[in-house]
């Protein structure tokens, strides 16, 4: 057995009160305004009917015998609150009766049959999740503009029986899409213009791009050459590190880690080939004025370039700091 919901009970406001008055001033009861003839009030309450809005007028469960502009008028008689959408409401009919019969203004004559159990359900529809994976698309196609990517999971939370009306999805807020690309974004639900309700989606998208990995085992302080490496297509959100994705980011590298055959080079695997190795003897130089003075050092560390490094000078054993300026040249720095 369904459990039911009390109705609260709303009587009509003054305006509705006057206007019942008017009508009888101008078609006193026992005729019709618009025939001049008599006519009974009758109103015919039904056992089940199906709202529309979010109050329960008198005629959405009651079929209204009356002149027009009093049928009018009692069609728009609120007797409470309607159920949530999908819902169903238990009205008390004594209380029916009485709220239509306390009405200021209503006929001495008015016929009021009613059933014992009134039951009144609100019209409602479903979104489908569809729709709302759709807008999620849309996201994800701005965050990832020119990129190729994939929606791998998709959650959606709170999803519930609405009114019948235009339904439009807006509002995505509060997103956040990780490194890992696990996202949470909430997302307005609107019927005709209103705010119904907000949901919240969780998901994880993939990213793919081509990378290079390596064809080989791979040890460090290897140079990294193309016959070393080979392309493939991988999820970058799922990669250790930054992966590197054009060969010209490998020209002139070395490894300072090694790296196992299939798996994907990183630029934090990289490091440029010195200039001058540690040991290396190397042209020193030095400018005085219009005058070069060349002479010949001992590198005490290895040297990349524009970079100062730690030479020893042959012919008097000091060290000094200079400036690698090309491959086994240092310019001395006063």
């Amino acid at each position: 057995m369904r459990h039911f919901i009390s109705m609260g009970i709303f009587f009509l406001g003054p305006f509705a009160g006057l206007a019942i008055g008017a009508w009888l001033f101008v078609c006193p009861p026992g005729l019709d305004a618009d025939t001049a003839g008599p006519r009974e009030v009758k109103i015919r309450v039904k056992e089940t009917s199906l709202v529309q809005g979010p109050q329960i007028l008198l005629g959405e469960v009651a079929q209204i015998q009356a002149g027009s502009f009093l049928k009018e008028i009692l069609q728009t008689m609120e007797l409470g609150n309607a159920p949530k959408p999908g819902k169903i409401k238990q009205l008390n009919k004594n209380q029916v009766v009485s709220l239509i019969q306390s009405q200021p203004g209503m006929p001495e004559a008015v016929s009021i049959e009613i059933p014992e159990n009134i039951y009144v359900k609100r019209d409602s529809q479903q979104i489908e999740q569809q729709k709302v994976r759709e807008q999620v698309e849309l996201f994800l196609s701005d965050s990832f503009r020119d990129k190729e990517y994939e929606l791998e999971q998709l959650s959606i939370k709170d999803l519930d029986l609405y009114p019948q009306g235009n339904v439009d999805l807006s509002g995505i807020s509060n997103s956040r899409i990780d490194k890992n690309g696990n996202f949470t974004l909430f997302m307005d639900i609107l019927i005709d213009g209103n705010r119904e309700d907000r949901i919240r989606i969780s998901g994880k998208v993939a990213v793919y791009e081509n990378i290079l990995c390596a064809k080989r085992n791979l040890a460090k302080g290897e140079q990294l050459l193309g016959t070393d490496v080979y392309w493939v297509r991988k999820n970058i959100l799922s990669l250790r590190g930054d992966g590197i994705r054009t060969s010209r980011e490998i020209e002139n590298k070395l490894l300072k880690t090694g790296i196992k055959k299939d798996d994907p080079i990183s630029a934090s695997d990289l490091q440029e080939i010195p200039l001058i190795r540690k040991g290396d003897v190397i042209t020193l130089v030095a400018r005085s004025n219009r005058l070069l003075i060349a002479t010949s050092g001992i590198s005490q560390e290895d040297g990349y370039a524009d970079q100062l490094i730690r030479v020893e000078n042959i012919r008097s054993g000091k060290i000094v700091r200079g400036l690698v300026k090309e491959k086994f040249t240092v310019e001395v720095i006063h």
